[in-house]
């Protein structure tokens, strides 16, 4: 009796084991019918059930499920579970936990992680092209969960939060995006707009414009930025403090001398603009941004001046203005050699070409601005007219 009694206890075992792989198996010969209800209910329960839930097989046909969920075109399917790429990605890696690598479910594994990063970015793409930007942001930060190492994902949502108006979660997206090696320049311009514009957060800004000068050191929009910034928040001093210090132990850095004219410049002070941009040359004589600021600086003080004359009446102009106008143009000519030697070092620059060929005509200097503008129809910056 009792060896009867044990034989039914293992033939009742195998029978329930028998049925927890039937319904793997079941669930696995549902998706290609396409049938992804029958399918989920089958393997939810296979993943739970103490005879099936540590095997690879189980969880990579779970993984095959969620995957075909998210692929799937019809509504009625992609309703079956907002969480299907969580779900999948979860399978596939209780596969790996599972399994050996090198094994044949390791290695289709491998294969279906790649295609859900693929459904997931696509379901994205598609969320988005339809203007449904939350739906789209679930599924690029979702990506994100697939592969942490990839900005694509980041980048995406985003981008996505942003069209929501979600601008927390684009910060975080960002934020994160910014702890990875290759975290594109855009990116920081576009979290400072958001500090600046949207949050603002002007300490934040300042921080997050500290580690791009860090990251990009010979790009001096952010040095630009860090001093705007400075200037909106009122700590002038505190900037051009910082700039002096950084030059008397480095007093040939012609970024810093270019940096402290910038600063001068946009709080109105003239000579000292010019005097700091003249020592960026002296220090670097290729260094173009200075020439550029220079030249602007001598052309925009001109302006100021002939101002006065332009606002004039033609009787007071004609008895006052003309020497208003050769005030001024000291400071054109002072901005022509400066102008000059930038044409030289950046030669098919189309913006040092365009006010150079202005300030010759400014100056009357016909045959020189004819030089230019013959050279700017060569280069297919302008449209020969004859």
């Amino acid at each position: 009796m009792k060896k009867l009694v044990l034989f039914g206890l293992f033939g009742f075992l195998a029978i329930s084991v028998f049925a927890q792989n039937s319904a793997v198996n079941k669930a696995n010969a549902a998706i290609p019918k396409g049938d992804f209800a029958e399918a989920k209910e089958l393997i939810d329960l296979a993943i739970v059930h103490e005879k099936t839930m540590d095997k690879g097989r189980t969880w990579y046909v779970r993984g095959l499920v969620y995957n075909g969920i998210i692929a799937s075109e019809d509504p009625e399917v992609q309703a079956l579970d907002d969480d299907a790429a969580t779900k999948a990605f979860e399978s596939f890696s209780k596969v790996k936990e599972f399994e050996k690598e090198g094994s044949n479910y390791y290695t289709l594994t491998e294969i279906q992680e790649g295609q859900l990063y693929s459904n997931v970015y696509n379901k994205g793409a598609a969320d988005y092209q339809a203007e449904e930007y939350m739906a789209a942001y679930k599924s690029f930060n979702e990506l994100t969960m697939i592969n942490p190492k990839d900005t694509i994902g980041y980048i995406y949502a985003g981008y996505c939060a942003e069209a929501a108006d979600e601008y927390d979660l684009a910060l975080e997206q960002y934020y994160a995006l910014m702890e990875l090696d290759d975290c594109p320049k855009n990116i920081y311009s576009q979290t400072l707009v958001i500090l600046e514009q949207q949050k603002e957060d002007l300490e934040k800004a300042l921080e997050i414009t500290a580690l791009a000068m860090e990251r990009y050191r010979d790009d001096q929009t952010f040095d630009k930025t860090q001093i705007a910034l400075y200037i909106k928040m009122d700590r002038t001093d505190e900037a051009r403090s910082a700039l002096e210090e950084a030059l008397k132990a480095e007093p040939e850095n012609a970024n810093l001398w270019y940096n402290l004219g910038y600063l001068y410049g946009e709080v109105g002070e003239f000579d000292k603009s010019v005097d700091s941009y003249q020592k960026s040359i002296d220090a670097d004589p290729s260094y173009i941004d200075s020439y550029i600021n220079l030249a602007y600086g001598y052309t925009e003080k001109a302006k100021v001046i002939r101002k006065e004359a332009m606002d004039m009446d033609i009787k007071t102009y004609r008895e006052r203005g003309k020497p208003i106008e050769a005030a001024a143009d000291v400071y054109y000519k002072l901005a022509l050699p400066v102008l000059e030697k930038a044409a030289e070092i950046q030669p098919e620059d189309e913006a040092i070409l365009e006010s150079l060929s202005g300030l010759y005509v400014r100056l009357k200097m016909n045959d020189k601005a004819k030089v230019i503008s013959d050279k700017l129809i060569a280069l297919g910056y302008w449209e020969d007219e004859n």
